[in-house]
């Protein structure tokens, strides 16, 4: 039976900045953090709220997540940068590369920004809309670091991550136009927001450890782990590599878990 409980925004905003605060950030980050999660929890994607804060600290404790940490440039020229986020909150490594490709497309007319080695950045479509406010069209590849939890079109095993895509186009004195979602059928999160609740998630979106299909989403919050299919079957498939090879390969970044993520500290969108 689903359950659950209703807090008001502010009151919850000023707790996840305590939290943060408490671990060490300054006030800033604090900010940029609960900012992003409770903006996804209003816009009614709680696989992409305030229930990351757990593994978030959990990441935290185990060294992977450095707080107080910022972008760096790593490569420049013109209209194009790389940016290595320094294990920093993917908040505020993502924050801080859009505004960069933001001052960088005002100046030269486009942008173009790769930004690697940063914590989970959350729900990409947030990011989508800081440029769409800005008045800017903008395309986004993302290849999500950690431990493989989708597998590809008719296997078995996980081989990717979720690798989000999205695109946002702006529009006067209107909500901007956006296309944000993983390359797997469903999110992970959704999978953790379902088992809390003790409900099954849609068919067509899980494996089990065997292969098998299922609806219940504890395969992949319980040993042993599933895996989750990709949309659209070779499409989605498809897509995923690409994002893995233009966010991942592309920007510098990894493309496997390289010891650096435990199951324990799973932070995919």
């Amino acid at each position: 039976m689903e359950s659950g409980h209703r807090f008001d925004a502010q009151t919850l905003h000023s707790f996840i900045q305590a939290v943060f605060r408490q671990m060490g950030s300054e006030e800033q980050e604090a900010k940029l953090v609960a900012d992003h999660l409770i903006a996804a929890n209003l816009a009614g994607h709680d696989s992409h709220g305030i229930g990351m804060i757990p593994s978030y600290v959990r990441s935290w404790s185990q060294g992977h997540l450095q707080i107080n940490h910022h972008a760096k440039t790593v490569k420049e020229a013109g209209a194009a940068v790389t940016l290595d986020g320094d294990r920093a909150f993917g908040q505020v490594a993502a924050h801080e590369a859009m505004a960069l490709g933001i001052e960088k497309a005002h100046q030269h007319g486009i942008a173009a920004v790769a930004l690697h080695n940063s914590h989970h950045i959350g729900r990409i479509g947030y990011w989508a809309e800081q440029c769409a406010a800005a008045g800017f069209v903008s395309i986004h590849f993302v290849s999500v670091v950690g431990i493989p939890m989708v597998a590809p079109f008719h296997g078995r095993d996980s081989r990717f991550g979720t690798n989000p895509f999205c695109v946002v186009f702006p529009r006067k004195d209107n909500f901007p136009l956006l296309l944000d979602y993983a390359t797997s059928a469903i999110a992970f999160g959704k999978t953790r927001v379902a088992w809390h609740k003790g409900v099954p998630v849609p068919p067509g979106c899980l494996i089990d450890v065997n292969g098998v299909p299922t609806t219940n989403p504890a395969v992949m919050q319980e040993s042993p782990l599933g895996s989750l299919l990709t949309f659209a079957e070779h499409k989605g498939y498809a897509l995923a590599a690409m994002c893995e090879i233009l966010g991942g390969a592309l920007s510098g970044g990894k493309n496997d878990a390289s010891g650096n993520v435990t199951n324990q500290s799973r932070c995919h969108s």
